[in-house]
């Protein structure tokens, strides 16, 4: 134990150092300390920038000085930079190191992860830190607890937060999407497209009907004959290399923010498990035990992640895998429903006798 207790004096010793240097050269001992504290309890380097772009409403902030930072998957960012571009004030109580936005509705401890949001005590998943003379707070606490979206872009390190409609519902998916910067945009008289930006030089050539895409995202103009009026947009694939599918589950961050592997794990399901629907489609009528309709959904039954339905089936020719982005809080009582276990194993078995699995990867 004794070689145990001198690297712990160590390392002791050195933090009150640190702390010691900063006492010396800031106007208030106390902030020097909490600043070093919360870089050792964050864990952040002095220049750990993050090289991410936040945009609100769709406008780029700038940040003057210190730029965001990510720690343990989420995003740090000065805190009066993100609320003044909200339309809301800061102010800090220097009694009790907090920082106070919207006149209380949310206090922040600085150097600690102690939060007061709506007037009831939390605490966050990361800790609110002072860097550089700036607080810097989780930038998704504070924009939903504001009233806000959050998405994340990993492709582009790019966070959009964007306000609610005045009806309090999201801003549609499909135009987050085309915020990210990730896509040419394009229209027909039919759908709107989004189709990924790096495999085109111009929107021109992108909208080309006869280039090949692996996939792209869609969005009907008119929705009064869709059996499923919640659907936001779609995302259609029709091919699965490893790009293509990290491509789309980057997608799966906006979508489910808090389910994105749950999410992954049912789009690959929905690919290895769902072909036994078309086989259904097209031959149900000799098997009048299995007469119901299956459902169009995340992989064999009914599924809710984020406060959204989860909608993924292949299409009747197996050459399309089909994701549709529903509304926040929208539930179709019709589809989807959940299989018996006698059901899915019929038409799993049917599909692995009556189809070009090698199509899929799937032998």
């Amino acid at each position: 134990m004794k070689p145990m207790k001198r690297v712990f004096s160590l390392i002791l010793a050195v933090l009150m150092l640190t702390a010691a240097a900063a006492l010396i050269a800031a106007d208030d001992p106390y902030d020097a300390v909490i600043e070093e504290a919360g870089r050792i309890v964050a864990g952040l380097d002095p220049d750990a920038d993050a090289d991410v772009t936040v945009k609100v409403d769709g406008k780029t902030v700038v940040f003057p000085d210190q730029k965001p930072v990510i720690r343990d998957d989420r995003t740090l960012v000065p805190v009066r930079f993100i609320a003044e571009n909200l339309g809301y004030e800061v102010d800090y109580d220097h009694e009790d190191h907090s920082a106070v936005i919207d006149s209380g509705r949310i206090v922040l401890y600085i150097g600690t992860d102690q939060a007061v949001i709506d007037g009831e005590r939390v605490q966050l998943d990361t800790p609110s830190v002072l860097i550089s003379d700036r607080t810097m707070v989780p930038l998704r606490v504070i924009a939903e607890t504001l009233g806000c979206t959050v998405d994340w872009f990993n492709t582009n390190r790019t966070v959009l937060v964007n306000k609610r409609l005045n009806d309090g519902s999201e801003m549609p998916v499909f135009d987050r999407f085309e915020q990210s910067g990730l896509f040419w945009a394009y229209s027909t008289p039919a759908n709107d497209y989004l189709v990924w930006r790096d495999n085109y030089k111009t929107a021109e050539e992108a909208s080309d009907p006869e280039n090949f895409n692996a996939w792209w995202i869609e969005r009907p103009k008119d929705k009064s004959d869709l059996l499923n009026g919640s659907l936001d947009c779609s995302i259609v694939a029709r091919t699965f290399e490893p790009e293509t599918l990290a491509q789309i589950k980057d997608m799966f961050y906006s979508v489910y923010p808090t389910r994105y592997a749950d999410a992954c794990d049912l789009m690959r399901d929905s690919i290895r498990g769902e072909l036994w629907q078309t086989f259904y489609e097209e031959d149900s009528e000799l098997y009048p035990l299995f007469s119901a309709m299956p459902p169009r959904s995340g992989t064999f039954g009914s599924y809710y992640l984020d406060n959204r339905e989860v909608e993924m089936y292949v299409n009747d020719t197996c050459t399309r895998l089909i994701v549709n982005v529903n509304a926040e809080w929208a539930e179709n009582p019709e589809i989807p429903r959940a299989l018996t276990e006698e059901e899915t194993a019929f038409y799993t078995e049917q599909a692995k006798r009556n189809y070009m699995l090698s199509l899929w990867d799937l032998e």
